[in-house]
């Protein structure tokens, strides 16, 4: 018979407990930093536009001339999308793109203290009655657009509809990013969906008309069922969305944000892609999707995020 050890079995449960109280120590440490971290980029967003406008130099000079952030992926991105552009034509669009991210990146700190009004001057939504008017006729509605743009600014879309808004997102590694962005986008009352909920969810509510938000440009995985010839390269395009639009019957709309031609900030226009998903051949929403990208990102390239490794598993 197994000899009962009672130093043994009072140590255990000692050792479990300051096991346990570490653990929670290093965890109320942790999101003390991520605290004392937001407050600090709270405080940046602050800023006056000068000094912003400096620290977008600043964020330009880092990642273009001295981290060369994903450089060799950007100007092998854009010479397999523009083969017919000359050297010095891809490196002036490099150029661009870098300001451009840059930008971006001093733009979405400032969503998190921009006011609605601020908010309203600075993203101009024409045409937000497309989705109301499908709202109120009880239909599901599913907005797709890409890496194009400032996409971020779409956190506003709540105060311009009647019904709850959802965005699918793909949850980041650090936990500091994902608490960051989950203020940024929510602040207006958009509610997220992480990407692994999201088809359950939509299938479950589906009699409760929402409109939800893809970004829909992501490379999918190796066994993409379909693949299109997307900026002069076969590419593998994620279905997710057009799969739920046909199970939910739900309208598709194309949001396209375009930079303003005077002055700063941008401009969305939605277009309606399909009303009637489950009468439209397999894959063809898809490909409607990529052409409006496409199109949207040969007017203006520098606007498209190609840090993105979307070709990475080409086919040989």
């Amino acid at each position: 018979m197994p000899i009962y050890d009672a130093a043994n079995s009072m140590r255990r449960p000692a050792g479990y407990a300051r096991q346990e109280i570490k653990e929670a120590t290093v965890l109320r440490r942790r999101n003390l930093l991520h605290e004392l971290l937001f407050v600090l980029v709270y405080l940046v967003s602050l800023l006056p536009a000068g000094i912003l406008k400096v620290l977008r130099k600043l964020l330009y000079w880092s990642l273009y001339k001295v981290v060369r952030y994903r450089y060799d992926v950007v100007v092998q991105n854009l010479s397999r999308s523009f083969p017919q552009r000359s050297y010095r034509q891809v490196q002036a669009i490099t150029r661009l793109f870098y300001r451009h991210l840059s930008q971006l990146a001093v733009e979405t700190l400032k969503l998190l203290s921009m006011s609605e009004e601020q908010h309203r001057k600075y993203i101009h939504i024409h045409n937000p009655e497309i989705l109301d008017h499908c709202h109120r006729e009880g239909r599901n509605v599913i907005v797709v657009l890409g890496h194009y743009g400032n996409w971020e600014c779409l956190n506003i879309l709540p105060k311009y509809l009647s019904g709850d808004v959802y965005a699918v997102y793909k949850p980041e590694a650090s936990q500091f990013i994902n608490k960051l962005l989950y203020r940024i986008r929510t602040r207006f009352g958009v509610k997220l969906l992480a990407i692994n909920e999201t088809a359950r969810f939509m299938l479950s509510h589906r009699d409760h008309p929402n409109t939800y938000i893809f970004i829909a440009d992501q490379s999918p995985s190796v066994r993409a069922k379909y693949k299109t010839d997307f900026l002069h390269q076969p590419t593998g395009l994620f279905t997710g969305a057009e799969q739920l639009a046909k199970s939910l019957d739900a309208v598709v709309i194309y949001a396209s944000v375009n930079k303003r031609t005077i002055g700063e900030g941008w401009n969305v226009y939605f277009s309606l892609l399909t009303e009637e998903p489950v009468d439209v051949e397999s894959y063809e929403i898809t490909k409607t999707f990529a052409w409006y990208l496409e199109h949207d990102i040969m007017q203006a390239p520098q606007y498209w995020l190609w840090t993105h490794k979307q070709w990475e598993r080409r086919e040989r």
